[in-house]
Formats: C-alpha cells, sequence, structure tokens
C-alpha cells in the first residue's frame, strides 16, 4: 500500500504564523501595557491561551517549516501525524480563545 502524501502551501503556513504571532503579541501585550478597558480577570485562561498559541507557532515554525518542499516547491510536505497535530493545536486554540472571551471578555476576533 502506497503511504499517503499530505502537502500544505508555503504562504498558507506563512500567513498561519503571522496570524498567531500577531495573535500572541497582542495578548502579552495585555500583561506589558494593561488596559483599564479589557482587565485579565482570569490568570488561567489567559495563560492558557497564550501557552497554547505558543505551542501552536512552535510546532508550525519548529517541526513543519523544516520539512521536506514538494517537487514545485510550492508546498510542504506533511505527514498523516502532522495533519492531525495542526488540526489538534488549533482546536485547542480555538478552545482557549472562547474560554478567553467566555471568562475574560477578551476576544482577538473583536478587540
Amino acid at each position: 500500500m502506497k503511504k499517503q502524501i499530505y502537502a500544505m502551501r508555503i504562504n498558507t503556513i506563512v500567513a498561519a504564523a503571522d496570524k498567531i504571532t500577531s495573535d500572541l503579541e497582542y495578548l502579552c501585550s495585555m500583561v506589558e501595557s494593561p488596559d483599564a478597558e479589557f482587565v485579565i480577570s482570569d490568570a488561567i485562561a489567559y495563560s492558557a491561551a497564550v501557552t497554547t498559541l505558543s505551542n501552536q507557532l512552535s510546532f508550525i515554525m519548529e517541526d513543519i517549516a523544516s520539512n521536506d518542499l514538494t517537487q514545485d516547491e510550492d508546498h510542504v510536505k506533511l505527514t498523516e501525524e502532522e495533519v492531525w497535530m495542526l488540526n489538534s493545536y488549533t482546536e485547542a486554540a480555538e478552545e482557549a480563545m472562547i474560554k478567553l472571551e467566555e471568562i475574560c471578555g477578551i476576544s482577538l476576533q473583536k478587540n
């Protein structure tokens, strides 16, 4: 049986890394320069959001970015496990962001 090959466009990976970096910078700025309007009322929900985004970014930048490219050099090759891990990190980040909004009223989409 031939092993399934997966790939993701390089520009999609770069865009995802840029978005996650921007989200992390925004969340970190809330501690560095607190705003009375956006109070971090639950340190656990906040730290879970930051940690989840950091883990997601590390996986993309350290694990996936070092993978081989396809022959046309437009895509990064992925294993099935990496596809599942990407999905897992994405779901965990979405869940952490929902909790951050529900508990602290902080939304990356709205703020």
